[in-house]
């Protein structure tokens, strides 16, 4: 946005000038040049229509050049800026080849025109246009080159970022899988050596009605109970904790063209989550990277994961952020904050020099049951 509105500016100026100039000569260039330069902005702003850009381009250094013959000398150095805008513009748009024959022309017909207009060129005229030329093959070539870097590199991401998506399923079904052969080995062995142990004991019980019978029982069905609970947490794929947080990190990494630089201090892996606490700090990392990824000025993330000298657990959310106007609060930030409160936590907001961070605290092992009681 900011090349295309210097861009505008430099052509605007450019217009500017050249019917100021020939307003002053007289009325009829004024008219004639309104006129042929409406068409050539016309052409210009189009170029994204055409399907071969190269035609708008040329059309517009051909009525150029017309104009250069027909006017004189009164707007010629206007008419030669104009001619070499248009062949910057038109070297990011062609190929090489094509580039090179329009330049050999442009040359070619320049120097026609200042023959006629000034009998003849001078060697600085010459030497002026031959450099010009020489510049603008250039950049034609070094423009090339680098749409071709572009292209490899946007081919080389898709593949890595296809690459890293497949390795972040093929792993989770693998750790699925692998759970769930435990889950099976767990049912089939101990939950039916448990189940025959206990009918066994059952029959004991039946023949000689002794206590410790029983109470053997009541130990095996105790134990039976705990490995069905068991059997049914390594069933469940939701990861919980810290571990969630990861998982998390790779998916969106997976599956976006974003870079998360992820840290944990010490201690913060031993941190006992509930459920509720895990929740709110999945959510608020969940949407603290959307947040960077949609207003964020690079696609890098840095997320630290921290334990304060009281115990709670802190996070930081970090994301380059130049723009200039400050940030409000969308509903993203107010649900974030408004999460961190009901767990008894804190968010604070810093828009910094060229960063924006997202601080909070989660109170670990503290369950508040109302808000008149003491947290325990």
């Amino acid at each position: 946005m900011k090349v295309f509105t210097i861009k505008t500016g430099i052509l605007f100026f450019l217009c500017l000038g050249a019917l100021y100039q020939a307003y002053n000569t007289d009325a009829w260039h004024f008219v004639m040049l309104l006129f042929l330069l409406s068409i050539i902005l016309a052409f210009y702003f189009l170029v994204p229509v055409f399907t071969r850009k190269s035609i708008p381009f040329l059309s517009i250094i051909v009525i150029l050049e017309l104009i250069q013959f027909a006017v004189g000398k009164e707007l010629y150095a206007y008419l030669l800026l104009f001619l070499f805008y248009f062949m910057i513009e038109m070297s990011s748009n062609t190929s090489s080849d094509f580039f090179r024959m329009v330049v050999i022309l442009f040359l070619l017909l320049s120097l026609a025109i200042g023959i006629i207009l000034f009998s003849y060129p001078t060697m600085i005229w010459i030497s002026f246009f031959l450099l010009i030329s020489y510049l603008l093959v250039r950049l034609n070539e070094l423009d090339e080159d680098y749409q071709q870097i572009r292209e490899t590199y946007e081919s080389l991401l898709s593949d890595y970022r296809i690459q890293k998506r497949q390795s972040y399923y093929n792993e989770h079904a693998a750790r699925v899988e692998e759970r769930n052969l435990i889950a099976r080995e767990m049912h089939d062995s101990v939950g039916h050596q448990l189940t025959a142990l206990m009918m066994q004991i059952e029959q004991y019980w039946i023949k000689e009605k002794k206590e410790q019978y029983l109470l053997l029982k009541n130990m095996t069905e105790e134990c039976l109970e705990e490995t069905r609970k068991a059997v049914r947490l390594l069933q469940v794929e939701e990861l919980g904790g810290i571990a969630s947080i990861i998982a998390l990190v790779k998916k969106l990494e997976s599956e976006n063209n974003i870079h998360v630089h992820f840290t944990t201090k010490q201690g913060v892996l031993q941190v006992n989550l509930s459920n509720k606490q895990s929740a709110v700090l999945y959510r608020c990392i969940q949407e603290g990277i959307t947040n960077a990824m949609k207003y964020g000025s690079s696609r890098a993330v840095y997320i630290t994961l921290g334990v304060s000298p009281i115990g709670s657990l802190t996070f930081e959310i970090r994301n380059p952020y130049i723009h200039k106007h400050p940030f409000h609060y969308g509903f993203g930030l107010e649900n974030m904050k408004k999460r961190m409160e009901e767990g008894h936590g804190k968010l604070e907001i810093l828009q910094l020099d060229g960063e924006f961070i997202l601080q909070g605290n989660i109170p670990v092992g503290e369950e508040c049951r109302d808000d008149s009681r003491v947290n325990c």
